[in-house]
């Protein structure tokens, strides 16, 4: 599917943070950023535990995003649907400049960097507790790398960000193409009309990279992003939108939703986690 030229950041994302120029046209040189969705497992009563650890690594991504190696870093917690025996209870979402960075991350923990820089005075008896609390309290079961299609939304407000719904789609290949379309074309100017009006603070599309075709349970990834818990009480005119644009509502002739999930930011890189 064909990307659109801009550049993410997180505070994330809060979640998200855009370039604020007009995008330009894209040459061979330009790259594209890259976002990575960890699906940690947090087992029963290590929530503490967790946060601290998130809290310990915080410190290292931002010495990562110094850098260069990342964009941006933040932890996101399942709120619905809730479900105490899920696969993963919390989510951690990553910007990577390019694909190349995805590649080489583990250079950072490898060596790459010094640990007694990122935490002058630590002992080594600490930081190897650190360590193995973080291998002790959670589990990734899974990782998704989506690569940016298309935003909506003023980057400098996504560090007040707390809430985003992420809706996971399957389109298959036969449509991917018109499916281009129908989203530049309909939804992206019904999603614009939504922040616009104050119902929502960002939105953001992505393809998923490296799935299994046709089979894949879902290979789109769309985000509603919100800065207060109120956004189901603050419901945008879909009606009006409907009459001014039929088409933009029929998103089903294109997509099938595999499942969707609301999150609630609980560490990035301008906050610690509780």
């Amino acid at each position: 599917m064909k990307k659109l030229s801009f550049i993410i950041a997180i505070g994330l994302l809060p979640f998200l943070c855009f370039s604020q120029k007009p995008a330009p046209q894209k040459t061979a040189q330009q790259k594209e950023p890259y976002i990575t969705f960890e699906y940690m497992h947090v087992k029963p009563g290590n929530d503490n535990a967790y946060m601290q650890v998130e809290n310990f690594w915080k410190h290292i991504h931002e010495a990562r995003k110094k850098k260069g190696a990342i964009l941006g870093w933040s932890v996101w917690e399942v709120v619905a649907p809730y479900n105490m025996k899920a696969p993963y209870q919390y989510v951690v979402v990553t910007v990577y400049p390019h694909f190349a960075d995805i590649l080489h991350s583990l250079e950072d923990f490898s060596g790459g960097m010094d640990l007694h820089q990122i935490f002058p005075g630590a002992s080594d008896d600490s930081l190897r507790k650190m360590m193995t609390l973080t291998g002790a309290s959670r589990e990734m079961i899974r990782r998704d790398i989506f690569s940016a299609e298309d935003h909506v939304g003023n980057p400098n407000t996504n560090n007040l960000i707390n809430y985003m719904m992420v809706t996971y789609d399957k389109v298959t290949s036969e449509k991917g193409q018109s499916f281009d379309s129908y989203m530049k074309n309909h939804w992206k100017p019904l999603v614009e009309k939504v922040v616009k009006g104050g119902f929502a603070k960002f939105w953001w599309h992505g393809g998923l990279e490296f799935d299994a075709g046709d089979n894949s349970h879902y290979n789109e990834v769309r985000a509603v992003l919100w800065d207060k818990d109120n956004f189901f009480d603050n419901v945008p005119p879909f009606a009006q939108y409907q009459k001014e644009d039929p088409a933009a509502f029929e998103g089903y002739k294109w997509r099938t939703t595999s499942h969707r999930e609301l999150l609630h930011k609980v560490v990035s890189l301008d906050s610690d986690g509780k």
